[in-house]
């Protein structure tokens, strides 16, 4: 809907711009494009608009070629969010195989400490009382 509107207001635009170009041939001027090189004579109010119309195309150029060095920009960081995304669930499951690893040699060394003080038990009730 908008882009209708949008639409219709140029429309607008453009035939005012033509009604004022209609209205103002009168004054006719030559422009010197080069030392050796001048335009026939045209209104100045078709100047006026070419004018315009020249600085609205380079503005065009110049804000697609920011666009698209956006667009780039915009794609990198993707890339880069994926393969950090990607990274960052090896890490999270390496970091559960290591708590697995720990829980594991934490209860071997629960174990271990049981047999040790099971031994020391056995050798203190062979030696007995002297």
């Amino acid at each position: 809907m908008i882009s209708k509107i949008k639409l219709i207001l140029w429309l607008i635009v453009l035939l005012l711009t033509a009604y004022f170009v209609s209205m103002n041939t009168q004054p006719q001027i030559s422009i010197k494009l080069l030392p050796n090189y001048e335009t026939p004579q045209i209104p100045l109010a078709i100047v006026i608009i070419l004018s315009i119309v020249i600085g609205a195309i380079l503005i065009l150029i110049f804000t697609i070629t920011d666009w698209i060095a956006f667009k780039f920009e915009k794609l990198k960081l993707k890339r880069k969010i994926s393969f950090l995304e990607k990274d960052l669930e090896k890490c999270k499951k390496s970091i559960k195989s290591l708590e697995e690893e720990n829980k594991s040699l934490k209860e071997q060394l629960e174990l271990e400490k049981n047999k040790q003080n099971i031994k020391v038990e056995l050798e203190d009730t062979k030696s007995g009382p002297v």
